[in-house]
């Protein structure tokens, strides 16, 4: 009995642990002295690692690279080197939210990112 509970106790937590899942299209808005920045975060996982980009269509910015994207359910953390910035966040357990900050040149502002839906 105590095997059985220990073999279906470890199947469980390998479904819950095989699916979380950072992959897909994250979009959000800074909020920025009265204005409003869309950023969106691209995550893909070739071989076993993320990675990502990030846009931001209102400073007509496309693809820039993220240099680090680490997933430990539930922290998301972003880091982009080449303009000094980090997101860090906390995903929701469904998945379809991070909330977290945004840290640039020494000022942090909240963040949610919402997981676009595919069609």
């Amino acid at each position: 009995m105590k095997s059985l509970f220990s073999f279906a106790f470890f199947i469980f937590i390998s479904a819950v642990s095989y699916s979380q899942d950072l992959r897909g299209q994250w979009n959000g808005s800074l909020h920025v002295q009265g204005s409003e920045l869309k950023l969106i975060f691209h995550v893909a996982k070739p071989d076993d690692v993320y990675k990502s980009t990030m846009d931001s269509p209102d400073q007509n910015a496309k693809d820039i690279v993220v240099t680090t994207t680490s997933f430990n359910f539930p922290t998301v953390r972003f880091e982009i080197s080449s303009i000094g910035a980090v997101y860090e966040g906390v995903i929701s357990n469904d998945q379809a939210t991070i909330t977290g900050k945004w840290m640039q040149s020494g000022v942090t502002l909240p963040l949610i990112l919402e997981r676009k839906k595919m069609p």
